[in-house]
């Protein structure tokens, strides 16, 4: 007996989701470890486990690739969009609600292809729980988006050609043991302003090391560099290593997260 999946990615952040809308769906941790496992499974930076909630919205589960479970995953959330117009249950250009461990979010998908979507995830609003954090050398700004997230700015004038090799270095090198700094953990990004509607970013992701791209971890932070003055009161493009999503921080200080969503393949994993 073997279960069905579909990988999807976005931004390079990839997941195996799982249909369980009909039937539930409960996995063990360490048959999560050996699904997302890049050599000997099927490879992804974790599972998304699709259902229905009891007032019919849908809901979303999400488990890390070591077999912990994320309260919020923006890029997530953006797949199971991707998914649901795939399968038929949400039209372009209709908003559905999705209900994670964080909360109400919703998700539409503005433009659907078979291959890619442009789909745009509504992440609620971020909190700034600390504009002052310091790890040795290091200051951060923390931030709540459903998830913890810590962000430290290179300075303004770093060369422009070295920044992103140097946030990624950042990353690699220091976010697993800033990952342990906070209570239950925190996802570590390092960003650099390149101008006031762009910046360049690289998370450490907690439960999943370094991914090419992390969501929340992207309205993190633009939202901790308007605070600082680093941006302007605008759209702001975040690059990361598996390509750009824009970040819109509303009037009433919701976010959203705007950007492609890719169907990779369908298979099937031995569930016993």
């Amino acid at each position: 007996m073997s279960l069905s999946f579909r990988k999807y990615q976005a931004l390079q952040n990839d997941y195996l989701l799982f249909d369980a809308l009909d039937a539930p769906l409960v996995f063990a941790p360490e048959a999560i470890v050996a699904m997302c496992h890049r050599r000997l499974g099927a490879g992804a930076d974790g599972i998304l486990i699709v259902s229905r909630a009891p007032d019919g919205a849908f809901r979303m589960e999400i488990l890390n690739s070591d077999g912990s479970e994320a309260a919020m995953c923006g890029n997530g959330l953006r797949c199971v969009g991707k998914f649901l117009a795939d399968s038929g249950r949400l039209a372009p250009g209709t908003r559905a609600g999705v209900h994670t461990a964080s909360g109400p979010r919703h998700v539409t998908v503005l433009e659907h292809g078979t291959a890619v979507s442009r789909v745009v995830a509504g992440l609620g609003r971020p909190r700034v729980l600390d504009a002052s954090l310091r790890a040795g050398d290091l200051s951060f700004v923390h931030v709540d988006v459903g998830n913890p997230h810590i962000v430290h700015f290179l300075a303004t004038d770093a060369p422009a050609a070295e920044a992103p090799a140097w946030i990624r270095r950042l990353a690699l090198s220091d976010g697993p043991e800033l990952e342990s700094l906070l209570p239950g953990g925190v996802n570590v990004g390092f960003a650099w302003p390149a101008a006031p509607d762009r910046l360049e970013l690289a998370v450490w992701e907690r439960g999943a090391g370094f991914t090419q791209a992390c969501g929340t971890g992207a309205t993190a932070a633009v939202t901790a560099a308007r605070l600082l003055g680093l941006v302007a009161d605008s759209p702001v493009l975040v690059r990361q290593a598996g390509g750009d999503a824009t970040v819109t921080l509303d009037a009433d200080g919701s976010a959203t997260l705007d950007g492609p969503a890719h169907f990779v393949f369908a298979g099937q994993w031995p569930s016993a």
